[in-house]
């Protein structure tokens, strides 16, 4: 990059002001003008048509053009990796180039240090932003004006004028445009701004003031970024992808496509008085969706490793149809043939719910699991049957195979059915007693001895 002299960037310059001048409405309009005044040989146009056109030859001028925009009109413009008035489109709040910065070390998010290329934005009066489009013009290679500036090449300073002095300052005042050198940085009531706690303990912020204001910016450049990014689904190659998928035979190549996509609409009906880059957008910035992931839960209850009894309140709500089918036994009016037929088939109910839950734990866990569980020991015993085939375990197995376990979990189920009983119903709590506790103990042995039936080793 030192190969580039200060010539080179001077002609880019002239280059620019000569391509500026021929683009031109006013100049294009004046030249027909002037043409067609020769050819009526009218002397009074052609000379106002030619004072016309050497006015705006003047306008473009190296030095000329170089003074009005270096030391004039570069104060109504900022540039910028974060815009204020993406915020809202009359922010008056400074903007922020994050390109400038010392960038952190360890990231652990994505964020504008993620890239390391990233377009820089241009805010402000949209008659000075000819000035960021020069900066943007490409000296050698894909280096632009602006590059050069942000690393202090040494051939900018002679490029900018044949006076020294002047040179300095145009390139000085270049450089406050692009490094954002504001001594007192400025808000705008129009932003947003947020407390965040400097210490862990950001109950106490608040109390001993603890605290920074932060004032979030528009991250325009990050946007474009993906904005572009975005608009490469529409691209011919990515479309030649596309199609090609649908053919049998044909070389599939990969494509890519965004979902879920939302749009927002900046600065209204005039996105280029929020930025440069909005402009160039047309006012829009996608979003990307930020919604929590949808987990497939399991229609069974979960096993935590602290939980220490599977009969609670999820086993329960597990359970709700037979219990709300038990809770409306109880409070039905009392006959003695129905009420005893209707607890069977809630208990039924209940019971088979229970037992597909340990037919699922036994088939979907791997062998060993419980080792690391806390519930009661018998219930891992019910639970990780295949843990008794392992090394080491010859004490489950030994334990397994006595079957003194089955006892505990038939006892832990009626308490359990117990106890939801007289929650529900805590005014006639004293009803449920021991042969209501030893009913519930007989339905679930006798479920059990019906499982092993149909297929052995459910327990």
């Amino acid at each position: 990059m030192n190969s580039i002299s200060w010539q080179d960037i001077r002609k880019v310059i002239i280059n620019f002001l000569t391509q500026r001048l021929a683009n031109n409405s006013s100049y294009k309009s004046e030249l027909v003008k002037l043409a067609k005044a020769r050819e009526n040989n009218d002397s009074l146009a052609i000379t106002e048509s030619q004072q016309k056109i050497n006015d705006l030859l003047k306008r473009y001028d190296f030095e000329t053009w170089m003074e009005d925009a270096a030391t004039r009109r570069i104060f109504w413009i900022s540039i910028a990796s974060h815009i204020s008035k993406g915020i809202h489109s009359s922010s008056l709040g400074d903007n922020n180039n994050y390109l400038t910065q010392t960038k952190p070390i360890n990231q652990t998010v994505i964020s504008s240090a993620t890239l390391t290329t990233l377009p820089l934005d241009c805010s402000g009066n949209a008659a000075a932003l000819d000035i960021f489009s020069l900066l943007n013009q490409v000296v050698t290679g894909e280096t632009t004006l602006l590059q050069l500036i942000i690393e202090d090449h040494p051939a900018v300073l002679d490029a900018l004028s044949d006076d020294k002095q002047k040179a300095s300052l145009y390139l000085a005042n270049l450089k406050k445009a692009i490094f954002n050198e504001f001594e007192h940085p400025k808000a705008s009531e129009l932003n947003k701004q947020f407390y965040w706690p400097n210490s862990q303990e950001s109950y106490l912020a608040h109390l001993e003031n603890n605290y920074r204001l932060l004032v979030p910016l528009h991250p325009s450049s990050l946007c474009h970024v993906v904005y572009q990014k975005v608009q490469e689904r529409f691209s011919e190659q990515n479309k030649k992808a596309r199609e090609q998928r649908r053919i049998k035979d044909a070389v599939h190549e990969p494509y890519f496509s965004f979902q879920n996509l939302a749009v927002v609409k900046l600065g209204g009906s005039n996105p280029q008085g929020v930025s440069q880059l909005t402009s160039n957008q047309g006012g829009r910035n996608f979003l990307l969706p930020s919604i929590p992931p949808e987990f497939k839960s399991s229609k069974f209850p979960s096993i935590t490793d602290h939980k220490q009894n599977i009969f609670d309140n999820s086993m329960q709500y597990f359970c709700r149809f037979g219990f709300r089918l038990l809770f409306d036994m109880v409070q039905a009016p009392k006959n003695v043939v129905e009420e005893r037929d209707n607890r069977k088939d809630a208990l039924d109910i209940i019971l088979s719910y229970i037992l597909k839950f340990a037919k699922h734990i036994q088939q979907t866990m791997p062998a060993g699991w419980s080792r690391e569980y806390s519930l009661k020991f018998s219930q891992k015993l019910w639970l990780d049957p295949n843990r008794a085939e392992l090394e080491d375990e010859e004490d489950f197995k030994q334990h397994y195979d006595k079957g003194d376990w089955l006892g505990d979990i038939k006892q832990d189920f009626a308490f359990w059915i117990q106890c939801v009983l007289k929650n529900k119903f805590n005014n006639i709590s004293e009803q449920f007693s021991d042969p209501e506790f030893n009913e519930w103990y007989s339905e679930f042995s006798a479920a059990v001895k019906a499982s092993q039936r149909k297929k052995e080793g459910v327990f």
